[in-house]
């Protein structure tokens, strides 16, 4: 009898043997609970098979005492606190943690300060004598000079001034002035105090005092003479250089210079108030100018403030400045914010938020000043943002 396929016989068998036995220990493997598989890589991590000791023992304890009875289903257990169906393991290799959007910066200043205009006293603040570029509210010191040069009789709100071609080569914002277009020192403070205008700045600059660079030389002396001791002047109207001038001079000045100059401007010209408080006009037509053009005055505190009756806003990117002032019963307050910014997430200048929180603080000084001279108490939020 030939044996040789009774061999072949009993070693495929016992290959089949080895190969089930070989399989069930890889399924039991797989389905032990204290190994974790992954879908990416054939290997393993132990974890304790007790990670959660409290709640495992607590599950435990249900199923025990639910084992005994038909209810005592999966869907029973997973209602009583138990999972039916054990959660998937989570991945090894996870996504990268989402990080947090940094939130808003918060609204800062250089200086800032309040005093009582009638005496000049300090009420309060921070950081006053801190420097800082003061943009359009360099034209307070113009506005000074001009009414300086009107009590002298130097010249007269009627005068007409024609304009240069320096002034109608001005950026920023303006009253659109023509080279040899007339207008009357009148109207073109009306331009300075509620538009603004640089063009109408260096109108009324070179009109007092023959050029820009005499104005300017006037501006510093003067500011001696004040008292603004840490202030200088290089312009009439606080636009900065361009940025080709990359040494350029810009004006330099503090909190407190400038509530001392209005202190003593509006001590010398109560008329001053007049302008600064004057909330729309129109700049008068003429031959060049077909249709007349409306002006609203930037200091947003004169309509949201009580009391308010002026003075003068600026905004450039080295920040938001103003200085008000607001009188209740016999009482007059003098408020100075210079160089106030808010920068969105990307670390961008948000100019619409720099004012709007440069007003507010403002006006919370005002408040501040009010309080210590007892005209009055905290009662409400003292501003709400314009639209």
């Amino acid at each position: 009898m030939n044996t040789h396929p009774q061999k072949y016989h009993l070693i495929i068998a016992i290959l089949a043997i080895w190969a089930t036995a070989a399989t069930l220990a890889l399924i039991v493997s797989k389905t032990d609970p204290d190994v974790v598989w992954t879908a990416e890589q054939e290997s393993v991590v132990t974890e304790p098979a007790n990670a959660f000791p409290e709640e495992s023992a607590e599950a435990a304890e249900l199923v025990s005492s639910q084992a005994a009875s038909p209810a005592g289903t999966a869907e029973t257990v997973a209602t009583a606190g138990v999972p039916a169906k054990a959660e998937p393991e989570p991945r090894l290799a996870s996504k990268k943690a989402k990080q947090p959007r940094p939130p808003l910066a918060t609204f800062h200043d250089v200086g800032e300060i309040c005093i009582d205009a009638q005496t000049g006293d300090f009420l309060t603040g921070t950081a006053p004598d801190a420097p800082c570029p003061p943009a359009s509210v360099t034209k307070v010191m113009t506005l000074y000079l001009v009414f300086d040069a009107l009590d002298r009789g130097q010249i007269s709100l009627d005068d007409i001034v024609t304009v240069s071609k320096r002034a109608e080569d001005m950026g920023g914002t303006q009253l659109y002035l023509s080279a040899g277009e007339q207008a009357s020192v009148r109207d073109l403070i009306f331009g300075l105090m509620l538009q603004s205008a640089n063009d109408g700045a260096v109108a009324l600059a070179e009109h007092v005092s023959g050029n820009v660079e005499a104005f300017v030389q006037k501006m510093n002396e003067t500011a001696r003479e004040l008292g603004m001791t840490k202030t200088h002047f290089v312009t009439p109207h606080g636009l900065p250089p361009s940025r080709k001038l990359k040494n350029a001079d810009k004006d330099l000045t503090t909190a407190r210079d400038l509530a001392t100059l209005t202190c003593h401007l509006l001590r010398r010209f109560p008329d001053a108030l007049e302008y600064s408080s004057t909330r729309t006009r129109e700049f008068p037509a003429n031959a060049k100018r077909s249709k007349p053009m409306p002006m609203s005055n930037h200091n947003k505190l004169l309509i949201y403030f009580e009391g308010c009756d002026g003075f003068k806003t600026g905004w450039t990117n080295d920040g938001a400045s103003i200085v008000t002032t607001a009188s209740r019963g016999n009482k007059r307050v003098i408020a100075v914010v210079l160089g106030g910014l808010v920068k969105n997430r990307r670390g961008e200048i948000d100019a619409k938020t720099s004012q709007v929180e440069r007003n507010q603080r403002a006006a919370e000084l005002m408040y501040r000043g009010f309080e210590m001279l007892d005209v009055l108490k905290y009662e409400a939020t003292p501003y709400s943002s314009a639209k």
